[in-house]
């Protein structure tokens, strides 16, 4: 967008200061707008607004190994991390003059202090025995953090240029503080076994506890046992063109706390209510929450043949999810909006095979090629009866609906199909004779019957299973090429299959009753008696919505990215040696060079659940290039 707006004659217009008046692309002199209003003016905000941070860190670290004989040695290890920022944001008076503020100035002082110290305590044990290999670890772990806030604000400049709160004639009267705190605690063992270099074995065990959890349930157990067997070293193995064969296999169990602090009680806000205490509900606590337990095994094989010339690696996973600590939404008239709670299982499982072939390797010329893929499917096992509160095509669960400002998401979470399942009305299309867009809706009948309609009311359509987010396959392909001093590298990524919800489209196709609108180009192909499409008309102030939240705006999230190219030549070393350098490498790099999905501009690599959002951006593309000087 342009800096500055202009008269009809390219001149910048001027305020009743006599100072330009910088373009925000909306209604800031009256009727004059513009088709694509963002409300912002980087330029502007880079002159009048003020945001600085300073921070100062202090890092310790330091351990000591005992050893009580050869194969017995006691390490202890400390880090302390220590990090103090403080923060000020200002905004000018001026900023008044293109917002709706009317506070001649704004100014927000922050202090923020985060803490850590981790403490280990490690004894090993290693011992060799003709062909037995065998090692033994047991530990402690301690880990604390701790978070300090303190900040307060005010407007209404007393002086131009105010930079300080006492600068201000109007300080806000309710500055903030507050602190939390999280600590983890685990003891833990680890047995090794193998021999002859030929069977390998290992066992572990931990006990972690968490102060996210209730004392009554802050501790847990975790353990795993896995084993590999090269069999390419057995006697009776002889095929010459397989230079190794691993069979592996290990099933555990690991423990996760990833949620907030205190969740596990009850907490409010404390409030002044006529100069005598009061309470707000903050947050309602879940006394008997505890570790989400996650069981993993995995199988495969690792592999090389003819010579190295080719190998990789095939494997089999399976993740059962129990236990899932999950936030339950329910309605603002009990008093909160969600609480935490332990809610069922889930399982991913899936494939994935990686490939390293070198397709010519000579003294001048040397051609490798990579490849990766894996095919991942997840599914919901258990949810506690009290949660199914919806049911959808015979299946009960529950509606997990983002509350975001931009409504992203919308799934169906029930047992037996993913976790990132659309719910979602389904488009049926253009009335013919109308040109409102209509949905589906279920009715049933005297008969008990079930028959589908059509309504352009979205908010009577029936909402429905629309497809998994999660794409059936990703991976990348990659090639690496040296001819002649010569390089050339190509790093490829893709995905296949599974369904996201192009918001941003979604917004572009609204149809009209503003006067500062952008559409997506498809609008020129909009219905009118002439040209009877697929997308509604073109109408002002309709009385049902053209494009709320619908499968219409459903798209598949395969994409072709090409992520890095890298070319370059060395100089021989007969040219190089006589300026006493050992080479010269002149190099071009460029990333993120070129994308390709469904729909140009939406980028499904945004999140894993397969929704786009007009705040993020895609990677940027970048090109460099230089001279590299070895001596």
């Amino acid at each position: 967008y342009p800096v500055y707006i202009r008269d009809a004659n390219g001149n910048i217009m001027k305020d009743k200061y006599g100072r330009n008046i910088y373009d925000f692309a909306n209604s800031q002199l009256g009727d004059l707008n513009r088709a694509g209003g963002t409300g912002g003016n980087a330029i502007f905000s880079n002159k009048w607004r003020t945001s600085t941070s300073v921070g100062n860190s202090f890092v310790a670290s330091g351990y000591a190994d005992i050893k009580f004989c050869k194969d017995l040695t006691l390490t202890v290890n400390a880090n302390i991390y220590n990090y103090d920022r403080k923060s000020s944001y200002i905004d000018d008076p001026y900023m008044d003059m293109y917002t709706s503020n009317s506070d001649n100035g704004y100014i927000s002082k922050s202090s923020r202090g985060t803490f850590t110290y981790n403490t280990q305590q490690l004894l090993n044990y290693n011992k060799m025995v003709g062909l037995h290999d065998i090692s033994a670890m047991l530990g402690h772990e301690y880990y604390k953090y701790t978070y300090e806030y303190l900040g307060a604000s005010g407007k209404n400049f007393g002086i131009g240029g105010s930079t300080e709160l006492d600068q201000l004639l109007n300080k806000n009267p309710d500055p903030s503080s507050r602190s939390s705190m999280y600590n983890n605690e685990g003891f833990f063992f680890r047995g090794m076994y193998n021999y002859a270099a030929k069977y390998y074995g290992s066992v572990s065990f931990r006990r972690d506890a968490s102060s996210r959890f209730s004392p009554k349930h802050r501790w847990g157990n975790f353990w795993s046992v896995g084993g590999a067997w090269i069999i390419s070293k057995e006697n009776f193995f002889n095929v010459d063109w397989i230079d190794e064969l691993k069979f592996k296999a290990s099933y555990g169990v690991q423990g996760n706390d990833n949620i907030g602090n205190f969740l596990y009680s009850d907490s409010y806000n404390i409030v002044n209510n006529n100069n005598t205490v009061a309470y707000q509900w903050k947050q309602k606590g879940t006394e008997n929450i505890t570790w989400e337990s996650n069981h993993n095994f995995n199988t495969g094989f690792e592999f090389s043949f003819f010579k190295d010339r080719l190998s990789g690696s095939l494997d089999y996973f399976y993740r059962k999810t129990t236990d899932m600590l999950f936030s339950l939404e329910t309605p603002p008239s009990v008093g909160y909006t969600s609480y935490f709670l332990n809610m069922g299982d889930m399982r991913n499982a899936g494939l994935e095979l990686v490939l390293s072939a070198g397709l010519v390797k000579t003294k001048n010329v040397d051609w490798n090629v990579d490849f990766n893929i894996s095919h991942i499917r997840n599914k919901v096992l258990r949810l506690p009866d009290d949660v199914k509160s919806t049911t959808v095509e015979g299946r009960n669960g529950y509606v997990n609906d983002d509350k975001s400002f931009a409504s992203k998401y919308k799934y169906f979470i029930a047992e037996g199909q993913s976790l990132y399942t659309w719910y979602l009305p389904k488009y049926a299309g253009v009335d013919a004779e109308t040109g409102e867009g209509l949905y589906y809706v279920d009715k049933e009948g005297e008969d008990g019957k079930i028959t589908r309609e059509t309504t352009p009311d979205v908010s009577k359509a029936t909402q429905y299973l629309c497809g998994d987010a999660l794409p059936l396959f990703q991976g990348g392909l990659g090639t690496s090429v040296r001819f002649y001093g010569f390089d050339l590298s190509i790093q490829t990524t893709f995905q296949l299959g599974g369904k996201g919800y192009d918001y941003v489209y979604q917004n572009l196709m609204h149809t009209g009753g503003q006067s500062a609108t952008t559409w997506h180009k498809d609008m020129l192909n909009a219905w009118t008696p002439e040209n009877k499409t697929n997308i509604p008309a073109l109408k002002y102030a309709n009385k049902y919505s053209q494009f709320p939240r619908s499968d219409r705006f459903l798209v598949s999230t395969s994409y072709l990215s090409l992520q890095n190219v890298n070319f370059g030549y060395t100089l021989p070393a007969k040219f190089t040696e006589k300026l006493d350098i050992s080479s010269i490498r002149v190099y071009f790099s460029g990333e993120n060079l070129c994308f390709i999905s469904a729909r140009k501009g939406f980028d499904p690599r945004y999140a894993i659940g397969g929704y786009t959002n007009t705040e993020l951006y895609s990677p940027i593309r970048t090109l460099s290039g230089g001279v590299t000087f070895t001596f």
